[in-house]
């Protein structure tokens, strides 16, 4: 479990205190006389699929050989129904035209609360592909995309997910 070790506000070490409510100790700070409840990042997470929903959309990021799905993390001040459409921009020039809420998903390795949706495009032109962001995108069959993701990853799930929905 990730868990802060020092204040946020004043950079005093913390202790677990049992708190009225909570099944678990939370981290305490005596300098503030304050409760400091675990903070983690959000990010959204989408499986993109073509208009007859054939085919799904994944890339390769960062040096990675094995592909995934768009994602990014939600900015401060921000929902994730906001954030994901500005993701999607920023990294494929791409406007959904459905999203589907599916479910979350907490991804330990990174303190990050995935919020994992399904969208639909009307065009699968991957022109406006961002260099900086993307290194490959292409579209995958069901089968293609199972057959590229990490083996027990957070894509693995959304991707078998996602098949469910689709009875694939």
């Amino acid at each position: 479990m990730y868990e802060e070790k020092y204040c946020s506000v004043c950079g005093s070490p913390l202790v677990l205190k049992p708190c009225d409510g909570e099944s678990e100790p939370v981290p305490y700070c005596e300098t503030c006389n304050e409760y400091r409840f675990p903070k983690f990042n959000v990010a959204v997470c989408t499986a993109i699929f073509n208009k007859d929903k054939t085919k799904v959309l994944m890339m390769r990021q960062y040096g990675r050989e094995k592909f995934n799905f768009l994602a990014g993390y939600i900015n401060i001040g921000e929902t994730a129904e906001v954030a994901l459409p500005r993701e999607m921009m920023e990294e494929m020039c791409m406007r959904p035209s459905s999203v589907k809420y599916l479910y979350t998903y907490y991804f330990a390795k990174t303190n990050t609360l995935m919020v994992n949706f399904l969208t639909t495009v009307d065009s699968e032109d991957l022109s406006g592909m961002s260099a900086s962001e993307v290194d490959e995108a292409r579209w995958f069959t069901f089968p293609e995309a199972i057959a590229n993701v990490i083996p027990g990853g957070g894509a693995e799930k959304l991707i078998n997910y996602v098949k469910g929905e689709f009875s694939l």
